[in-house]
């Protein structure tokens, strides 16, 4: 899942974005490339609609090897986080080279990017019925 996003400079300009994630794959399908293929992918969409940077919370070592950076590394903070400290799961990575130049602020995940307070079971109840499964490899 992709969303716009914002990083709000520290000299007042919002700087539009975009965040995604998370990619996942099927257990019996990890460790096969496909996890890099979808990321590849993906943001070479992002790059066609318009972004010139992403965004996301994640494993460091996994997206690192596509070029994304701990973003405080760019002057870019997380919101949820001391300024002064870097937050070495929240990564950027520009897909336009220098879009980011000169650009210092604060990034937050946009509105409806969080399920943090919506309570899902009532947001479920309004379908029908399902059999709620957990999978191998499921963390929650």
């Amino acid at each position: 899942m992709y969303a716009h996003a914002e990083i709000h400079a520290d000299d007042g300009r919002i700087v539009p974005i975009m965040t995604f994630g998370p990619i996942s794959v099927s257990p019996d399908s990890q460790h096969q490339g496909h996890s890099r293929i979808l990321l590849q992918h993906s943001m070479e969409k992002a790059k066609e609609l318009g972004a010139g940077a992403l965004a996301i919370t994640g494993d460091g070592d996994f997206y690192g090897k596509s070029g994304f950076v701990v973003a405080s590394t760019k002057g870019i903070h997380y919101y949820a986080e001391p300024k002064e400290e870097a937050v070495p799961y929240f990564l950027i990575k520009e897909l336009e080279d220098g879009f980011l130049d000169g650009v210092t602020g604060t990034y937050a995940d946009p509105d409806g990017y969080d399920c943090e307070g919506v309570d899902i079971d009532a947001f479920d109840a309004q379908f029908p019925p399902k059999e709620k499964v957990r999978l191998p490899g499921q963390l929650a």
